[in-house]
């Protein structure tokens, strides 16, 4: 679902709570009439740490997704060099090693991110690999450089994978839903007079805090569709360059 859909979904789901909690009699006779500076002292030291929290989890989140984007460029760019340089080989042997090269790309992109994103390895990926080291090294003048290249590729492939089944540990997921809870609905709890200005505040702290952790939870799973999701475009722009 997309980032500004689930906001406004929340937005309009928060609304609905904010105005039946405070159109209710106990809001108005024992919540409304009640000293909050206690409370308002709390809730700063909550908001604190949910922000330690959230900026703690951001920067984590951050590098592994750039870490994963260049890790998809440097075996894209291996790909491409790797099948530049057999240009320079034996037609034959040229033409079997480029079809294998192809078969690799079009297994990626069929499958997509599904096992990576679980932490498995592919099958078919790795048989793709196989068949073509195995050809590579039947070539009795295998070029030097090219082994290089296709160890070059292999290590790229090596260095993406850790990065797509990489998510955030369970423990530290929860307490930021804890924490973003208590954010959210705390506030609903704090007696203001003046209703329309106690609605902007409390659905403004409410809809940052919400958005923050969609954010979160969108940048671990970037392999997946929403705001920040990674897709196989590389390797198929890749393959309409060598179709040329």
């Amino acid at each position: 679902m997309n980032i500004l859909v689930k906001i406004g979904a929340f937005i309009v789901g928060f609304s609905g709570i904010f105005w039946f909690i405070h159109m209710s009699e106990y809001y108005n006779t024992k919540i409304l009439v009640t000293d909050p500076g206690g409370m308002l002292m709390f809730y700063s030291a909550i908001g604190t740490i949910f922000s330690i929290i959230a900026a703690f989890a951001i920067q984590n989140e951050w590098a592994n997704w750039n870490s994963l984007v260049e890790a998809v460029k440097s075996e894209v760019d291996s790909i491409e060099e790797f099948w530049i340089w057999t240009e320079h080989l034996q037609n034959d042997f040229s033409k079997k090693i480029k079809q294998l090269i192809i078969a690799y790309l079009n297994v990626v992109i069929k499958e997509g991110w599904g096992k990576s994103e679980r932490g498995e390895r592919s099958e078919d990926a790795e048989k793709a690999l196989a068949n073509l080291r195995d050809v590579l090294f039947e070539f009795p003048k295998s070029d030097p450089q090219l082994v290089s290249l296709f160890s070059d590729l292999l290590k790229n492939r090596k260095n993406r994978l850790p990065f797509s089944d990489r998510h955030m540990p369970k423990v530290l997921r929860y307490t930021l839903i804890f924490s973003m809870s208590l954010i959210i609905f705390l506030p609903l709890l704090i007696g203001i007079k003046i209703i329309w200005l106690d609605y902007v505040f409390t659905l403004s702290i409410a809809t940052l805090a919400y958005t923050i952790y969609v954010v979160i939870i969108d940048l671990d799973s970037p392999l997946k569709p929403g705001g920040w999701h990674l897709t196989t475009k590389d390797y198929k722009d890749l393959i309409t360059r060598m179709s040329k």
